[in-house]
């Protein structure tokens, strides 16, 4: 059984809340009352889970908000009571395999089964996505002779599990120039950006290492009118045998936060995962 598990509640019946967080506390498990900063700072961390009340539909919107993202994982049990006007608000989320819904007169008696099974759920589903991406990468390798579409194929699956719905893929050409090969603005795949050392790209691939931006509005790296919904940016490096060879993109993320370390450590797995596929690129040019 997992330990340092911290379980969230939003019960309206104290009295029932505290037999639940006894329980909790029994398992030696970490309980907090649920808070925006759990949610929105925490919802990826593999040691968080909630239990809510049906009626709490705001706290639930926000918690599936998070949920929704491919990779991401927050399980929650949700209590209902028996006439509830809440009880079919599990039936629009997009994975309904995060939620457990459950009679409140029932829960207390099986609370540790469920959360315990639902806690191994969470960590089965998440090797699961991976290991389907590192299947679909191996696939689609196969698929197109020609490098730029098998990363212009893998791209929107990468995107999904990475909160992004925008991305581009750089790659370093034999001028030293970097090249647009993958991109979800279809018009500038093939694209040569020239040395510009105060770009954003450019900035990752001289320092090697990962830049965030929070306000691409205001930022002077960016042009005016450039498209972006919203003002999030994150340019991570692309190695190959401890070489950077290019840069990954991302932007107008799913929520609204900023990218974070959370997003670059996720973006450096998925990009191990293709790094031998780069490498195989990398000697038939």
């Amino acid at each position: 059984m997992k330990k340092g598990l911290k379980v969230c509640t939003a019960i309206r019946d104290e009295n029932y809340e505290n037999r639940t967080i006894d329980i909790l506390k029994s398992k030696d498990w970490i309980h907090s009352f649920v808070d925006i900063d759990d949610i929105v700072n925490e919802h990826r961390k593999n040691s968080l889970f909630f239990i809510v009340e049906d009626s709490y539909t705001s706290i639930l919107d926000l918690i599936e908000l998070h949920n929704s993202c491919a990779l991401n994982f927050l399980p929650v049990i949700i209590l209902s009571n028996e006439g509830s006007r809440h009880c079919n608000w599990a039936k629009r989320v997009r994975y309904p395999e995060k939620y457990f819904q459950v009679k409140t007169d029932c829960f207390i008696e099986s609370a540790v089964q469920i959360i315990s099974t639902m806690d191994a759920l969470r960590d089965t589903y998440q090797f699961k996505k991976t290991s389907q991406f590192r299947e679909d990468v191996s696939s689609s390798f196969k698929k197109h002779p020609l490098f730029s579409d098998f990363l212009n194929d893998i791209l929107p699956r990468m995107l999904d599990l990475l909160y992004a719905e925008r991305g581009s893929i750089m790659i370093l050409n034999k001028k030293n120039n970097l090249v647009v090969e993958a991109s979800t603005k279809k018009e500038l795949v093939g694209l040569e950006v020239e040395y510009k050392p105060d770009s954003v790209a450019w900035t990752v691939i001289n320092s090697e290492k990962p830049v965030f931006v929070e306000d691409i509005e205001n930022d002077p790296r960016f042009k005016k009118g450039t498209g972006y919904t919203k003002d999030y940016f994150l340019s991570t490096p692309i190695f190959v045998n401890g070489k950077i060879i290019g840069v990954l993109n991302l932007s107008d993320k799913m929520v609204s936060l900023l990218f974070d370390a959370s997003d670059n450590e996720n973006a450096r797995n998925l990009l191990k995962m293709i790094e031998p596929y780069f490498y195989i690129d990398l000697l038939s040019s």
